[in-house]
């Protein structure tokens, strides 16, 4: 009887600390932190998050990254606007580009609207054109369209800012002595840094990223504390967050190009 007591009381404490011990939950790990951030930067839309945008850890606090946030917050990267209007850009190539905040024409599919009717861009009407011509078809020439349109329309854009990018990332690299780690926000404004060790970082854009009327430019801090390893930490990354450094500034307006119509 007493054997059955002892039994039943082992049994108890096993399942005890099996429901509520601290073990790490799916996609966490007991040598790291998963931190998930979450991006708000309209103030005045507090449910709206920031989709479609890569942010960065980097390794240190802000005071330690001083001379880093100092030069990314001085310099003046090419914004989409200015680059597509000194490319030549047509107002409807570039309106097409705004209509879901793309940065180049592989950003979502080219539908019929576009290359026929009212709302018809020039480039595209061109391409296409061209693709029934070497490819004998409209399937195959709407399929193969973006191969048609000009290098710098095509990608142009995109080659810039990872150039951009790459010397941003290499200086922070060499500032924080560290690898940077990046991940994208989903359509909420929401991204997960994985595994991430005990210590203080600042988790940015790095780039300022363009807004409706402004670019704005993100450093937060963030410090992952030993009782932090194998549990989620969330992190607001918006302007009411007090260890967030957030620089805006008006889009600059960009000299009207001989290409545009």
């Amino acid at each position: 009887m007493v054997f059955v007591r002892v039994f039943s009381w082992m049994a108890l404490c096993f399942v005890f600390a099996v429901c509520f011990g601290q073990t790490p939950g799916p996609g966490l790990t007991s040598t790291g932190a998963l931190v998930r951030i979450q991006v708000k930067p309209y103030a005045d839309k507090p449910r709206e998050g920031l989709s479609r945008k890569r942010f960065y850890l980097i390794k240190g606090s802000r005071e330690q990254n001083k001379s880093l946030i100092s030069n990314l917050t001085a310099t003046s990267p090419a914004t989409r606007d200015c680059f597509y209007q000194s490319a030549g850009a047509s107002n409807n190539f570039i309106a097409w580009l705004k209509e879901n905040d793309c940065e180049s024409v592989y950003c979502r599919e080219i539908d019929d609207r576009y290359i026929e009717g009212e709302k018809a861009v020039p480039e595209f009407q061109l391409a296409f054109e061209s693709g029934i011509k070497e490819f004998g078809g409209r399937d195959l020439a709407k399929k193969w369209l973006t191969v048609n349109l000009p290098d710098k329309l095509r990608n142009g854009f995109y080659l810039k800012k990872q150039q951009e990018l790459q010397e941003v990332l290499k200086h922070a690299e060499t500032v924080s002595g560290a690898s940077v780690l990046s991940v994208m926000t989903d359509r909420n404004g929401t991204a997960y840094f994985t595994n991430v060790p005990a210590g203080d970082y600042v988790i940015s854009s790095l780039v300022p990223i363009e807004l409706e009327t402004t670019t704005i430019l993100f450093n937060c801090d963030i410090t992952i504390k030993s009782d932090d390893l194998g549990t989620e930490k969330p992190v607001r990354i918006q302007k009411q967050n007090k260890r967030c450094d957030i620089v805006e500034k008006p889009l600059p307006v960009c000299s009207p190009s001989v290409g545009e119509r």
